[in-house]
């Protein structure tokens, strides 16, 4: 169902999308699987084309990759990846929280705290692929309110990388608190409506991983 409350309907391929996009992302299916076309129509019980339309879309969101005469497989995200990809959320996130500084109200700051508390409780129970998903609700919920709509949707249309980014995250965080601790001091940054502290915060928080994995790197 959309905003205006009318419910679109979304063909099987696209339902098996989404259930083989979560189980990525949750990691239940590990990244560089092999995903068999025999194997997922059987699963959902539906024909292989269904099983393409579906294998299509997730391509189409470079979540997998398709060999020539190799198969279908679960894309890897490499440290070049990770360094490029931050490279692009400095780009566009930095830009965009500053542009919502003058469009974000109280009722907004109650939402991102309710975001907060869920990731402190999420945090405690080192569930880490809740805070994740509780990471990019938060990031998405201020960037929604930019004023700028091709800004949204440059950062709607790599969404589902940068959640499969943030999925590699836990190696570099010496614990889910401290990853918690980090959206908290950005959301108390958000709340002072300083450009400046929201600026050097959100390099700061997105910043942190290219630095960790420089120092990581062979």
């Amino acid at each position: 169902m959309n905003d205006n409350g009318v419910l679109l309907k979304k063909s099987l391929g696209e339902l098996i999308a989404e259930q083989l996009r979560q189980d990525i992302l949750i990691r239940k299916i590990g990244f560089g699987d092999r995903l068999i076309e025999t194997d997922i129509a059987e699963r959902f019980d539906v024909s292989r084309s269904t099983v393409r339309e579906a294998l299509k879309i997730l391509e189409q969101e470079e979540l997998v990759v398709n060999r020539a005469r190799k198969g279908t497989f679960v894309s890897m995200f490499t440290n070049r990846d990770l360094d490029e990809m931050t490279e692009l959320r400095l780009m566009i996130e930095t830009n965009a929280f500053v542009k919502a500084l003058k469009h974000l109200e109280k009722k907004h700051f109650i939402q991102l705290l309710s975001i907060i508390e869920e990731m402190e409780l999420e945090a405690q129970k080192e569930n880490w692929d809740q805070l994740f998903g509780l990471d990019l609700k938060f990031h998405q919920y201020v960037i929604n309110r930019c004023g700028n709509s091709r800004l949204i949707k440059i950062y709607e249309s790599i969404a589902v990388q940068i959640r499969v980014y943030v999925a590699h995250l836990d190696k570099y965080y010496s614990s889910p608190i401290s990853y918690y601790k980090e959206h908290k001091q950005l959301y108390e940054a958000l709340l002072t409506k300083n450009a400046k502290l929201v600026q050097k915060q959100v390099e700061q928080h997105i910043a942190y991983v290219e630095d960790q994995l420089l120092r990581n790197s062979d």
